[in-house]
């Protein structure tokens, strides 16, 4: 039975637009954020969708709740395992200062990326479990989705090789195994 997951990065937030590394810091959409969630939304509409997912921090559930009210589908349901990469003493760091400061090294106190990968497949697995042969969406967040990009995709893409634009749209298909339809669509691309 084929079952489509959307994967959502989140709207822009104050950090992502002054590059700041948020990981499990928990930063709201800015206005940008939310117009961005609305053309996702408007490009979205476009099919249709069974259920809305979010990771459980509040720049992926604003993000949802902006998408599920244009296209009239909700609640949202939470789910812990699609929240973001925790970063350690990095967050709140600019990239430069993350590289000058650990290099390509470990992060004191940031999870570990095979952590992230397995959550990351758990929360899959676990939605198509539970919406077997749907269309569902779930907004999560730019280092989460490129992680599961890269496994799914062998390493075609994904981590260190895409950048995800905010509101980017990335269609995950099971049909036995995970496979990549498209990635990184946003509605100015659309």
């Amino acid at each position: 039975m084929i079952t489509e997951i959307c994967l959502v990065r989140h709207g822009e937030t104050d950090w992502n637009a002054r590059a700041l590394i948020q990981g499990s810091t928990d930063i709201p959409l800015n206005e940008t954020g939310r117009n961005q969630a609305r053309a996702a939304a408007g490009m979205l509409q476009q099919e249709q969708w069974d259920a809305l997912y979010a990771s459980t921090m509040i720049r992926a559930i604003e993000t949802a709740e902006i998408i599920g009210e244009v296209l009239s589908l909700g609640p949202v349901t939470t789910d812990h395992n699609l929240r973001e990469r925790e970063y350690g003493i990095a967050e709140g760091m600019d990239i430069a200062e993350r590289y000058r400061r650990f290099g390509e090294g470990p992060i004191p106190g940031a999870e570990e990326w095979d952590q992230v990968r397995q959550r990351g497949l758990a929360a899959l697995d676990s939605i198509r479990e539970k919406n077997p042969g749907q269309r569902i969406l779930a907004v999560a967040h730019g280092g989460l989705i490129n992680a599961l990009l890269g496994v799914i995709s062998a390493g075609e893409i994904g981590s260190g090789k895409t950048v995800l634009k905010n509101a980017s749209t990335n269609l995950l298909v099971w049909d036995g195994a995970w496979k990549v339809r498209w990635y990184n669509r946003t509605a100015e691309a659309a």
